[in-house]
């Protein structure tokens, strides 16, 4: 005699039987664009707050592991082995696929890193052909501020706040090279981002003013994918609030290496 079928599989399944059977593909596909640490999770949050809106999180980013980080849809082996195979007939057919007719607008998130190599790589062109994805470039203009929060995030394994709670007061010790790198290497990828893209509709978002006023924000986003403004609220918050002058252990001496530097403005403190 088979097993019982789990019973929260059924109505997952039953819902993806509807959304073949009744429904629509006449959305607006979207990619939030961008790296760690500048606020995509935020975004993300946001996104999903509106009922019209599906916002996958970073399928590309383990090719060993495959989540949609979305509550609602399961992982199956089908789909990590589409996934591994064949990753753009995988986008076509599980992520852009068929929905409700409730829903407006479906995307996911990307970081310039991302799908690089062997099969994933093809999604890259896959994007870039598809004139009809809207593209929300998510950016940070303090990146000493986004080198600081990864450097917190990897010493701690917590990348999400949705407690509320700030991370523990604990300061860090940077290195000016490594600063320096990533610096570079964030303007440079986010340079080939635009010119990547430059063929789309793109939305340039800032993580300040995303962080200074969510509402505001995320109702240009909301107008930008086509979908009628809703209110909306963050599902997470900052990990941390205390200043970069205190957060980092060796700031006066790092500061001074970047006086005169084009990077010397993130150091306002």
């Amino acid at each position: 005699m088979p097993a019982p079928k789990a019973p929260w599989l059924l109505p997952l399944k039953k819902r993806a039987l509807d959304c073949r059977l009744y429904g629509h593909a006449d959305y607006v596909p979207f990619l939030v664009l961008g790296r760690s640490r500048v606020g995509s999770n935020l975004l993300r949050g946001l996104l999903n707050a509106h009922p019209q809106i599906t916002a996958f999180g970073e399928i590309f980013r383990d090719p060993g592991c495959f989540d949609w980080d979305h509550t609602g849809y399961f992982r199956s082996s089908a789909s990590h082995k589409l996934l591994a195979r064949d990753p753009v007939r995988f986008l076509d057919e599980r992520v852009f696929g068929r929905y409700p007719r409730t829903t407006g607008a479906v995307g996911f998130k990307i970081f310039y890193y991302h799908a690089r190599d062997g099969s994933a790589s093809s999604v890259w062109q896959y994007l870039r052909e598809r004139r009809d994805l809207r593209v929300i470039h998510l950016k940070r203009e303090n990146l000493l501020q986004t080198h600081v929060s990864r450097k917190r995030a990897a010493l701690t394994s917590r990348w999400v706040n949705t407690t509320g709670q700030p991370d523990a007061a604990e300061s860090i010790t940077l290195d000016y090279e490594q600063c320096l790198d990533d610096f570079r290497q964030t303007r440079a990828w986010e340079r080939q981002g635009d010119d990547y893209f430059s063929g789309h509709l793109v939305l340039p978002v800032r993580y300040e003013p995303l962080a200074a006023d969510p509402g505001a924000e995320a109702t240009r986003i909301q107008e930008f994918l086509g979908i009628r403004p809703h209110d909306v609220v963050p599902t997470t918050t900052r990990q941390s609030h205390q200043p970069l002058s205190r957060t980092i252990s060796n700031y006066a001496v790092l500061k001074e290496q970047f006086t005169g530097t084009e990077w010397e403005r993130f150091f306002t403190e």
